[in-house]
């Protein structure tokens, strides 16, 4: 099977949406890149925040950057009534959606653009690597300092 051709079949596989519909409500953070609302968890689309107990450097100083994420998304959506849609179930079973505050901001890019998550690179999707673009330039969040991507921190790259 043509390369492209196998990309397409494990992209499709990795994007097939579920049954279950759009949810909404206020959120309860679970980290940096995962809430729950009403009982169902799942992860932001298109990001990636440091993992829980990652910590990373700002002004030669480790701080647990999992944690400030965690924060960052729980002010962010503190008390708000938060819309969820086009969920897709990924490669680990676990299911994923895009998320808004007041049905207009995309919690996943402002996660991006304050510096307190990565654009996922699987899915390129460009508004999120503009918003990463941007943290970067402006030494955002995690751009401040120094640290390991987090799926680079999964795999025991610190």
């Amino acid at each position: 099977m043509p390369r492209i051709a196998l990309f397409a079949v494990l992209l499709a596989l990795v994007l097939v949406p579920s049954a279950r519909a759009d949810v909404e409500g206020k959120p309860e953070v679970v980290d940096g890149d995962t809430l729950n609302i009403g009982g169902v968890v799942f992860d932001l689309t298109g990001i990636d925040a440091p993992e829980a107990d990652q910590t990373c450097t700002k002004d030669g100083q480790t701080y647990s950057c999992g944690f400030q994420a965690t924060n960052v998304l729980g002010f962010m959506t503190a008390g708000q009534w938060v819309q969820c849609r086009d969920q897709v179930i990924g490669p680990d079973g676990g299911s994923a959606m895009t998320c808004y505050l007041g049905g207009r901001y995309d919690i996943g890019e402002k996660m991006i653009r304050q510096g307190w998550a990565l654009a996922d690179r699987a899915l390129s999707i460009p508004a999120y690597l503009a918003a990463e673009q941007a943290a970067r330039a402006e030494s955002a969040g995690l751009w401040a300092g120094g640290f390991a991507a987090p799926w680079d921190w999964r795999r025991g790259k610190r």
